[in-house]
């Protein structure tokens, strides 16, 4: 039967990950608990937390998104975030290695939705394009062959993207367009 998350009534977004939860706050504020390994609950350790823990102090989240072991996660002022699992180059930094505390992908400021899958990333701008980066078993990533990215490549030239789906296992609440 389910059972409440502590006594708190003001979740804004939750994304299950691979044995984990990241959720916000209604005051922007990022929780994760469950499954630490890979550091995918952003605690700059790999401790695995039965109850939410918050992610750092700041209060400009607005959306979370989760993958294996790992979550993805917009700011206000549109920059999009990774943490945890990066075996394939899903933190998009540049590198194939997993990060225990969030890091900023590229510079970008135009980021408008995100979602994780179990080992890619896709991402949509304010100007509709779509980019995506990390594991590209069968050419899963749109990019025409099957290569791994570590850091986000545009998909096709079109500027139309209106939604992205198909997170591994994350529910969202609002609107995806």
């Amino acid at each position: 039967s389910p059972v409440q998350v502590g006594a708190l009534t003001t979740w804004l977004s939750v994304a299950c990950q691979y044995q984990g939860v990241g959720a916000i706050k209604t005051d922007g504020t990022l929780w994760a608990w469950g499954d630490g390994a890979d550091g995918g609950l952003g605690q700059n350790n790999e401790t695995d937390y039965s109850s939410p823990v918050q992610v750092g102090a700041l209060t400009t989240w607005s959306k979370v998104s989760g993958g294996r072991r790992s979550m993805v996660m917009l700011k206000t002022d549109g920059t999009l975030w990774t943490v945890g699992y990066g075996e394939y180059g899903e933190i998009g930094n540049g590198a194939d290695l997993s990060k225990s505390s969030p890091v900023q992908v590229g510079a970008l400021t135009t980021w408008a939705d995100v979602s994780r899958s179990k080992y890619s990333v896709q991402g949509r701008t304010t100007g509709k394009t779509l980019f995506a980066w990390g594991r590209n078993f069968f050419g899963a990533l749109g990019l025409g062959d099957t290569v791994n990215r570590n850091s986000p490549v545009q998909v096709g030239a079109l500027t139309t993207w209106k939604a992205l789906s198909g997170e591994a296992s994350s529910s969202q609440s609002g609107s995806m367009t």
